[in-house]
């Protein structure tokens, strides 16, 4: 549960981005920590993320008392990955770029190791990439059912061997004139990791698919 309330603020965003798969929907207080959420949210092995997730108490030298609420807590599954405290900062935020929040970072990082978790600053450098504008393009898709008349074709089409995204549409449209109506139904499986593609790079008709069977295997 959240330790901190997020309220409107006329230079914020305040807005819940949704996680899909039975995962809570996360809140957000800007632009740059929504895409962050947006790319948690297409990582199949995210099992949560938690907004303003804990108190952080510390000294500011040996005097004043201060408090940190980091931005985010992302929990993992599957990878033995420990969970991660998550700090947002564009990377031209003067406090940051005058190291004015070391001492707060520092708390973060021996909190998080008590409990056995890391501490991640994250900035638009490493968030605003090729794999957030595919999570932007698939959101849409992740809420759609797949089309029935085409859904168990195209996963049966792509166990058999890694296969590009024209290819597959094509097999099992019959045609490219049909490859329209087949498009929407594979978004849908890519964004619910029914296939698995490398978000690392733009999602293009020669992208390379995969079953999840072979990727995890």
């Amino acid at each position: 549960m959240p330790v901190r309330k997020i309220g409107l603020c006329y230079r914020s965003v305040s807005r819940r981005v949704p996680m899909g798969g039975g995962r809570a929907w996360v809140a957000v207080e800007s632009t740059l920590e929504r895409d962050f959420a947006l790319l948690q949210r297409f990582d199949r092995y995210v099992a949560g993320v938690e907004e303003q997730p804990v108190r952080i108490e510390y000294r500011v030298g040996q005097g004043t008392k201060r408090r940190y609420v980091p931005d985010f807590l992302v929990t993992y599954h599957g990878i033995g990955r420990p969970p991660q405290l998550v700090e947002v900062k564009y990377s031209t935020d003067p406090h940051l770029l005058a190291g004015t929040l070391e001492e707060r970072f520092a708390a973060a990082r021996r909190f998080a190791a008590e409990r056995g978790w890391g501490f991640t600053l994250a900035t638009e450098k490493e968030i605003r990439t090729p794999r957030l504008e595919n999570a932007t393009f698939l959101l849409p898709f992740g809420d759609r059912p797949a089309d029935p008349a085409f859904r168990d074709r195209l996963l049966t089409v792509a166990v058999e061997a890694p296969i590009t995204v024209q290819e597959l549409a094509d097999r099992v449209a019959g045609n490219a004139a049909e490859r329209v109506r087949v498009l929407p139904s594979l978004w849908t499986l890519i964004a619910r990791f029914e296939l698995v593609v490398d978000l690392d790079r733009p999602i293009t008709m020669r992208t390379m698919l995969r079953h999840p069977k072979g990727v995890d295997a």
